[in-house]
C-alpha cells in the first residue's frame, strides 16, 4: 500500500479541506480511454473486469477488457482498494476515508462513509475516552493514580491527533476494505484509521481504540481467514488478529520491522502469506501466531496478490515483478520481471490469464 500513499502526494499534491471537500462533492468524470488511468485495484466478477483509481475512475469490461465502460461514482477522490461478497454487492475505499457501495456489479454506486463522518466518530471517541480516564484518575488514590497517569497520558495524545485531524478536513485515505457478508465488514487506512459495520455499510463505528497502535501505524491490509480469525498487517511490522470474531484484538509478533501490504490466504492448506517491502514474503499455519520466511526471487516491493481455482498463487509488485507458487505458497518462482512497470494489484480470469493495474492503466 506504500505506493498508494506515493499516489497521494505525486497525482494528488497537497490539498486545502475545501479541495477535498469539493472532491466528496463532485462526481467522478467521464474521461476517453479510461482503461489507461491510473489504478489501484482490480477485481474479476463472473466475466466482468473492474478496476479502480485515481479521481474517483471505477470501470468495467464485459469482452476480456477489449471495450470499457466508466461506471457511475459520486465522488473523485482517489480509490485505493475493493472487495466483493459475490458477483454483485461490493464496497469500494479510497481518499478522504470514502466508503462507496454498489449492489449492480459496479455499474452504479452510493457513498456511505466519508472522511468528516470519520473526524466525527474520532473526535467523539477520543473526548468520551479521555474524559472517563480522567473522572477515574480524579478519583483514585495516589497509588492508583501513578498507575493511570501514562493511560492518561495516551488518552489525552489521541484526543489531540483526534483534534488536529478534525481541523486538517477529510484528507486520510482508507487503504483496504474486507467484508465477511452483505452486513458485516471492515476498513483499515493510514494513520490507524479503522472502522467496522454491522449493517452494510449503513453506520460505522471506530475500531481503532481496541488496538495498541499508540504511534498511529498505517493499516494497510485486513483479512477474515477461513477460520474465522482477522488479521491486520501494516506499517513498520505492525500486526494484530483477532480471534472473537473482531471484539478483542491482540498485538502479533512481527517477524519483520519493514512494511506489509497485503495478506493471500491458501485455503487449500490452511495458511496465510503476508508480503510487502523488498521481496519480503512470510506464512504463517497457526492464525498469525507464528511466521515463517517464504524465499521468493523478488528483491522489490510486492503490492498484489491472487490465487486461481487450482490454487496457483501469484503476487505482482514493483518494477514489472511477478512471481507464481503452484505449491501452496511454500516455494515461488519468477514469472515476469519487465522493469517497466509498478504493478499495483493483480487478478485471475477463468483461464488463469492475468490482469495487472499499473499508473498506466490495465495490462494482460
Amino acid at each position: 500500500m506504500l505506493h498508494r500513499l506515493f499516489l497521494l502526494l505525486l497525482l494528488a499534491g497537497p490539498l486545502s479541506a475545501l479541495e477535498l471537500k469539493d472532491r466528496l462533492d463532485e462526481p467522478s468524470r467521464t474521461f476517453n480511454n479510461v482503461e489507461k488511468s491510473a489504478f489501484l485495484d482490480v477485481t474479476t466478477l463472473g466475466d466482468r473486469l473492474l478496476t479502480i483509481g485515481e479521481r474517483g475512475v471505477i470501470a468495467y469490461s464485459n469482452d476480456g477488457g477489449e471495450n470499457w465502460v466508466q461506471a457511475k461514482v459520486p465522488v473523485s477522490t482517489m480509490l485505493t482498494a475493493m472487495y466483493f461478497v459475490d458477483d454483485t454487492h461490493g464496497w469500494a475505499v479510497g481518499h478522504s476515508a470514502v466508503v462507496l457501495h454498489t449492489q449492480d456489479a459496479g455499474e452504479n454506486w452510493t457513498l456511505q462513509f466519508d472522511g468528516k463522518r470519520a473526524n466525527e466518530l474520532l473526535l467523539d471517541g477520543a473526548k468520551a475516552d479521555y474524559q472517563a480516564l480522567r473522572e477515574e484518575y480524579d478519583a483514585a488514590d495516589e497509588e492508583a493514580q501513578d498507575d493511570l497517569s501514562y493511560d492518561l497520558d495516551d488518552a489525552e495524545f489521541a484526543l489531540s491527533n483526534a483534534e488536529f485531524d478534525s481541523q486538517l478536513g477529510p484528507a486520510n485515505p482508507l487503504l483496504e476494505v474486507y467484508f465477511e457478508n452483505k452486513d458485516k465488514g471492515y476498513v483499515v487506512g493510514a494513520y490507524g484509521l479503522f472502522f467496522a459495520t454491522e449493517d452494510g455499510g449503513k453506520t460505522w463505528f471506530s475500531m481503532a481504540n481496541r488496538l495498541e497502535n499508540f504511534d498511529r501505524y498505517h493499516l494497510n491490509s485486513i483479512a477474515v481467514l477461513s477460520t474465522g480469525a482477522v488479521l491486520i498487517v501494516g506499517e513498520a511490522g505492525t500486526m494484530f488478529a483477532s480471534y472473537d470474531q473482531g471484539e478483542s484484538w491482540e498485538t502479533l509478533y512481527s517477524p519483520y520491522e519493514g512494511s506489509f501490504f497485503g495478506i493471500q490466504e491458501v485455503p487449500q492448506v490452511k495458511e496465510v502469506l503476508i508480503y510487502g517491502l523488498k521481496g519480503n514474503v512470510y506464512s504463517s499455519a497457526d492464525e498469525g501466531q507464528s511466521w515463517d520466511k517464504v524465499a521468493t526471487p523478488a528483491t522489490t516491493n510486492l503490492t498484489g496478490s491472487t490465487i486461481d481455482e487450482n490454487g496457483v498463487v501469484i503476487l505482482s509488485g514493483f518494477s514489472g515483478v511477478i512471481v507464481r507458487s503452484t505449491d501452496q505458497g511454500k516455494t515461488f518462482s519468477k514469472v515476469k520481471q519487465s522493469g517497466l512497470e509498478a504493478y499495483n494489484a493483480v487478478a485471475t480470469l477463468k483461464n488463469s490469464e492475468l490482469v495487472l493495474v499499473s499508473d498506466h492503466g490495465v495490462h494482460f
